[in-house]
């Protein structure tokens, strides 16, 4: 019986589409359409809404990167593909037309947020939609990037296969060698890591190069590590507020327990059905790349020494334009505190870097310390790379 009322609530939802019913246009609505053609036997309308809670809206679940909506434990490929493909279709055949836009009263829709009132909105007249609006709001968009719940982190085999990769730019390469390689027996399963991968490391296409350059200078080390941590937080930067709201806090006790981590993940997303499998990748990201241990139900962590050679890269990262930059600025990053580093060495870091050539200067100007840069990231690695492990 539960599937004839299933059947019938989803014949329902196209009938009211196809009549224009202004229900079936809600986000909501248009969300839990979508989905039943790839969930079959299930009532997607709670998955429906729980997505639009989480991304805030059916554009930007529609603009989401696809290794961002494959990491979803609710959204397998299949469902990813058709998001992605409507998300093509409406921005590629709606701007190529140039289609001229009719001044439309917006319609009045019950949705999962307070909005703006229609008073509030003042509607564009003849506008007509470019490539360049749509680049836009593409840009815009990708902010939102990594800013919920992630259920994997496959940190640990990152930073085992980054030394392996070739030495390209191109991510047709990069993905076809990850999908041979990985070591996992499925083939979905290695395609579906190997997308986190690529969202995590070369999700800003800047540093694909200068990472892999890196990773075959420095396989396997300490120094590897921290930088894969590093980029997984640039990615997620739900990682980073867990840590400046948990760990840093606790740093003094030394650990925490794990109950902890859900507990914060639970606040944070009150209706999330993933909070377990967001746990653990919160300590597999933690446990991978070794920035703290494990020992029992807790989690163990402390300050940490400061490897020059990820220092130097994180820094360059940071601060990409070679110029003059604050000390301050440095020392209040918060990319920088997540690293778990030991504040009181970044500075005399700061002066091992510039004694072995990888900075021009620290200078003193009224009051201001600051600290000058001359090299872009992928100089800076290539100079890295002549000094190996001399570093």
């Amino acid at each position: 019986m539960p599937d004839l009322e299933n059947k019938g609530h989803r014949q329902r939802l196209r009938e009211r589409f196809v009549k224009s019913d202004t229900i079936s246009h809600s986000e909501a609505a248009l969300l839990e359409l979508l989905l039943t053609y790839t969930i079959p036997q299930r009532d997607v309308q709670p998955l429906a809404k729980r997505l639009l809670a989480e991304y805030g809206s059916l554009s930007s679940l529609l603009t989401a990167p696809m290794e961002r909506l494959c990491q979803s434990q609710e959204i397998k490929e299949t469902s990813a593909v058709l998001l992605k493909l409507v998300d093509y279709i409406r921005k590629e055949f709606h701007s190529t037309e140039q289609i001229v836009q009719k001044e439309v009263e917006p319609p009045v829709q019950t949705t999962l947020f307070d909005s703006v009132s229609p008073a509030e909105i003042v509607p564009e007249k003849n506008v007509v939609k470019d490539k360049s609006i749509e680049i836009s709001g593409k840009e815009k968009s990708s902010t939102r990037r990594g800013t919920e719940l992630f259920g994997k982190a496959v940190l640990k085999e990152t930073i085992q296969i980054l030394p392996k990769l070739p030495f390209t730019n191109s991510m047709k390469e990069i993905t076809d060698f990850l999908n041979k390689n990985l070591p996992f027996n499925s083939v979905q399963t290695r395609t579906r890591r190997g997308r986190y991968i690529k969202f995590n490391m070369f999700g800003d296409n800047a540093s694909i190069l200068p990472l892999i350059k890196f990773a075959h200078t420095f396989p396997g080390s300490r120094e590897l590590k921290d930088v894969c941590f590093y980029k997984f937080c640039k990615a997620q930067p739900l990682m980073l507020d867990f840590i400046q709201s948990i760990m840093l806090p606790n740093i003094g006790a030394g650990s925490i327990n794990r109950d902890a981590v859900s507990e914060y993940l639970r606040s944070r997303y009150p209706e999330s059905k993933a909070i377990n499998d967001a746990t653990s990748a919160v300590c597999e990201a933690l446990f991978g790349a070794e920035i703290a241990s494990k020992k029992g139900n807790q989690i163990a962590f402390s300050l940490r020494a400061v490897p020059v050679a990820s220092f130097v890269f994180v820094l360059h990262s940071e601060f990409p334009e070679p110029g003059m930059y604050d000390i301050e600025k440095l020392n209040s990053n918060r990319v920088i505190k997540a690293m778990l580093w030991n504040p009181e060495q970044i500075l005399n870091s700061l002066y091992e870097v510039r004694n072995q050539g990888f900075i021009t200067k620290i200078s003193e100007i009224d009051n201001i310390r600051q600290f000058t840069t001359k090299y872009a990231l992928a100089e800076v690695v290539e100079k890295l790379a002549s000094k190996g492990e001399k570093v």
